[in-house]
């Protein structure tokens, strides 16, 4: 009978995905036409976004119709950011009707930058519609490249709510699934690994113990996609930090003492990885995880700039399914996706323009060339106008005529002092860092003075890979600090005493010491990606202090 019930689960997985790519198909065709054609396809989202913003609060502002050319369009509209909106946005999430759009707002979907505090960003039916017309093409090409992803479950981790915020908003926005139209969430809820339900658990702690536990009682997992590779190696560090209360209940199916936790939440039961994981004596490896998911055949995480070092790491441990690198997604819009090994701009998503970070000229992107080096501009169904991104990306070639691109980093630099700090600076602080084998830069820290008697100084907060000692930890500080004196300003502001020495700090929590000052500022674990440079402006943890004192 087992052996009838796992055929009927394969046929039926196959047949499940093979509805689900025939339901893509529309918007692949469609992707793939307008890759010849991109100027006349973004004059059309212009101006079909036109029709629904421009008879809205912010369309009247701007004295706008839909019968407005680029060229008019961008005479009207100046670029903008959060700030230019935020206020338009409380009078929408207050109740105030056609702020931004005409349309009705489906959901307000909080987000941050690695500086900035909560924003809240109007999710319209047309802005659903542009996302869908990026998901349809991407998922499509997955299928076609990696037929193994037929054969089984799927796990997607798109946004998290934190813990704080779970009472006060609607549950939509916790659910990914709700991004969709409504025919394809049918069959990606019928293919999904983890049941959407487990983003309702009371807090996010519990939620990613659930999460866990389902994909390890899940033998036919087939796709796991996660945006930063340092949430699912959290997720995987969790499988020998909770390794008892994990196999009591895979062993039981049944939650113990978080079921107060998860209401109506069946939990998942796997005999197997029980015993597995109770005869287990080492940490976490490649071995281990095969075990787990033999037919694991696609892992999609971030796998550029600062994220790729932790992207290592996860194909490592997942060496029994290929790997591929997530396109530009924001909670503001999407701006590549990976597509015939390339990343193209969803020409078919939103309206989009690039400032040339070199000399500050606005290019549609009809009018791209190669190696520009340039940050996004989007204009959206939410009804955000020439919405200038933080990201610096390389035009790194075209797909038929369509602009691909390579994402270069942030452009969210700092400046204590006057000394103005690069994420580009950071990185290459780490990668001195890490010709000692024995450790792994994580991020580089702007440490601020709380006194008027202290200097403000960058912290380097490395995870060690083995034992280091402190002489060894003298010299990783000795040489990223010589790296940083190489630079200009630094090297004035230490000269003129306005800047402390580089400190270094070795830790095995590391990673929860930078999701800490994350998760303070209103961001959550399945959402962070660990930048190179991010500004301290929390209390300092004792294992700081203790490094500074050193």
């Amino acid at each position: 009978m087992a052996l009838i019930n796992g055929i009927t689960r394969k046929v039926g997985y196959k047949i499940t995905h093979k509805v689900a790519q025939s339901l893509s198909s529309r918007g692949y065709k469609q992707f793939c036409k307008a890759l010849a054609h991109p100027q006349a396809v973004q004059r059309e989202k212009l101006s079909s976004l036109l029709k629904v913003i421009a008879p809205s609060v912010s369309g009247k502002k701007y004295n706008l119709s839909s019968s407005l050319f680029y060229e008019e369009f961008i005479r009207k509209v100046p670029i903008t950011e959060y700030d230019d909106w935020a206020a338009q946005i409380d009078k929408a999430r207050s109740g105030s009707s056609q702020e931004l759009s005409v349309e009705a707002n489906e959901r307000f979907q909080p987000t941050s930058g690695s500086t900035s505090k909560i924003k809240w960003i109007p999710y319209t039916q047309s802005f659903l519609n542009e996302l869908d017309a990026a998901i349809s093409p991407w998922m499509m090409d997955m299928y076609k490249h990696n037929p193994g992803m037929l054969k089984g479950t799927h796990y997607w981790s798109l946004s998290w709510v934190p813990t704080e915020l779970r009472r006060t908003i609607s549950g939509a926005v916790n659910d990914d699934l709700k991004l969709l139209p409504w025919w394809k969430r049918i069959f990606m809820g019928l293919t999904s690994s983890v049941p959407e339900s487990v983003s309702l658990a009371d807090s996010s702690e519990d939620s990613q113990f659930a999460t866990l536990a389902y994909l390890l009682a899940d033998k036919s997992l087939s796709f796991l996609s996660v945006w930063s590779p340092t949430f699912a190696l959290t997720l995987f560090d969790n499988i020998i930090k909770h390794k008892l209360e994990l196999v009591s209940v895979l062993a039981t199916g049944k939650w113990g003492k978080r079921a107060p936790a998860l209401p109506d939440l069946k939990c998942p039961k796997s005999h197997r990885v029980a015993e597995l994981l109770l005869q287990w004596q080492g940490g976490i490896s490649a071995e281990l995880l095969q075990q787990i998911w033999p037919k694991l055949a696609l892992v999609s995480a971030w796998d550029t700039s600062s994220s790729a070092t932790w992207a290592n790491k996860l194909q490592n441990l997942l060496p029994q399914g290929e790997f591929q690198g997530k396109g530009l997604w924001a909670t503001e819009g999407v701006v590549t996706i990976p597509f015939q090994n390339k990343y193209p701009l969803a020409i078919c998503s939103h309206f989009y323009e690039f400032i040339d970070l070199d000399t500050d000229e606005v290019f549609p992107a009809w009018q791209l060339t190669t190696d520009q080096i340039v940050r996004p501009v989007l204009t959206t169904g939410s009804g955000l106008l020439r919405y200038a991104m933080k990201d610096k990306l390389r035009v790194s070639g075209f797909l038929q005529d369509c602009p691909c691109f390579e994402f270069l980093g942030r452009l969210d630099g700092i400046d204590l002092v006057g000394e103005k700090m690069s994420p580009e600076i950071a990185l290459e602080i780490m990668k001195s860092a890490e010709q000692n084998p024995r450790l792994t830069a994580i991020t580089v820290f702007a440490v601020p003075s709380n006194t008027p008697n202290e200097k403000p100084f960058y912290l380097l907060l490395c995870e060690p890979n083995s034992h280091i000692s402190e002489l060894e930890m003298k010299q990783v500080a000795a040489n990223a600090e010589a790296e940083l004196k190489a630079c200009f300003h630094y090297q004035l502001a230490r000269d003129l005493g306005q800047l402390g020495a580089l400190k270094v700090c070795c830790s095995q929590n590391a990673r929860d010491l930078y999701y800490s000052r994350c998760e303070a500022r209103g961001m959550v674990i399945g959402n962070i990606k660990i930048e190179p440079l991010v500004l301290w402006d929390i209390d300092m943890p004792n294992v700081f202090l203790e490094a500074i004192a050193a």
